[in-house]
């Protein structure tokens, strides 16, 4: 969960990054193929963004990899890797887990991972901000 003080941060550098570059929002929000409420609303603390667009932010505006990440608590996305990878791997060697055990527990581990991710998404929707077209190209 991200703090009050973390979500200051974030629209605090957010803002600072865009405006330093002479963008204006409705530039920023086309670079990400978002609608321009989308980046209104998350410098306005009214949303924030999810892990891969807080990433694409830090790529368009050619960040240092976690740099917004970070301020929003997120971990980076090896570390995401990383922990999927160990919880799979403790699942697969369990030696008191067999086959049918083990492919339940990693039918529930995906489920639950669709399943946050789909509240995450539909909370997005909620307030406008949860529609990303992906533009060729940018």
């Amino acid at each position: 969960m991200t703090t009050e003080e973390q979500k200051a941060a974030f629209q605090q550098a957010l803002r600072h990054e865009r405006k330093k570059r002479g963008w204006s929002q409705r530039r920023l929000s086309r670079a990400l193929g978002l609608s321009q409420s989308t980046v209104s609303y998350w410098e306005q603390g009214k949303s924030l963004p999810e892990p891969a667009n807080a990433i694409e932010l830090e790529h368009v505006l050619e960040l240092e990899s976690g740099a917004l990440c970070h301020l929003l608590g997120y971990l980076r996305l090896s570390t995401m890797r990383e922990a999927m990878t160990s919880v799979l791997n403790a699942v697969m060697t369990d030696p008191d887990l067999g086959e049918e055990e083990r492919e339940l527990l990693l039918t529930m581990y995906r489920q639950l991972v669709r399943q946050s991710r789909a509240k995450r998404e539909a909370g997005q929707r909620g307030d406008g901000t949860g529609s990303r077209k992906r533009q060729h190209g940018s």
